[in-house]
């Protein structure tokens, strides 16, 4: 009877066994699928946090623009009121840099040569061969150009928009004060050493206010 008994219920389990498994497929694949659509819902929220981290800081970026800018702003205000960097970066007047000056036929003196450069060395400035028609005798050892004396130091050529200012006079405390108040106005500041270095148009109204100039100052002296 045992056996009889057993014999049905696996009979009756062999029966049912397929339509469980039909029944609970779809739920276990359900399941699983749900499982992988939460683990790459999952994924892609790491990845995006992750792309976030490396992603740049515009207003960073943006601040390093200006910064550039400004630094180049301030370098060509620098080129455009006539200074310029030496080798090692320190600004100095266009035509004034400091040197050690020999002319040539002393340079061809080895003995003048070695003392010229010992007192360039010393001194910490370059030596500078010139042939003796390029020196100008009043400047001894300076390299600097010399500089026409005029009655007018600086006036504007409203045409180009340059404040033209005589190299002597770049100098000073109140200089920087001075070409700021110049851009603020609209004007570039260049430097001249001679009203040569003038172009055509704006030496023509140099020579105007120089002679006024001139005019004044011996009317005043009569």
């Amino acid at each position: 009877m045992p056996n009889q008994n057993d014999d049905h219920a696996q009979a009756l389990i062999d029966a049912l066994a397929p339509k469980l498994l039909d029944a609970l497929l779809p739920k276990i694949a359900q399941s699983v699928e749900t499982q992988i659509d939460g683990l790459k819902k999952k994924n892609a929220e790491l990845l995006d946090k992750l792309a976030e981290t490396k992603k740049p800081d515009p207003l960073a970026s943006i601040d390093k623009l200006l910064a550039k800018l400004d630094a180049e702003q301030r370098e060509q205000a620098y080129r455009d009121a006539g200074f310029s960097r030496d080798a090692e970066g320190k600004l100095s007047l266009a035509g004034t840099q400091q040197g050690h000056v020999i002319d040539r036929q002393s340079a061809r003196d080895p003995a003048k040569y070695r003392e010229a450069k010992a007192r360039a060395e010393a001194a910490g400035v370059t030596l500078r061969v010139v042939d003796n028609s390029d020196r100008d005798p009043t400047i001894r050892n300076t390299g600097r150009r010399g500089v026409t004396p005029t009655k007018v130091v600086t006036f504007d050529d409203s045409h180009e928009r340059v404040r033209y200012v005589r190299a002597d006079m770049m100098g000073g405390n109140g200089f920087v004060q001075r070409r700021l108040a110049a851009e603020r106005e609209g004007y570039r500041v260049r430097a001249f050493h001679d009203p040569a270095d003038l172009p055509p148009h704006a030496r023509q109204k140099f020579a105007l206010m120089e002679k006024a100039a001139q005019e004044g100052t011996s009317d005043a002296d009569a």
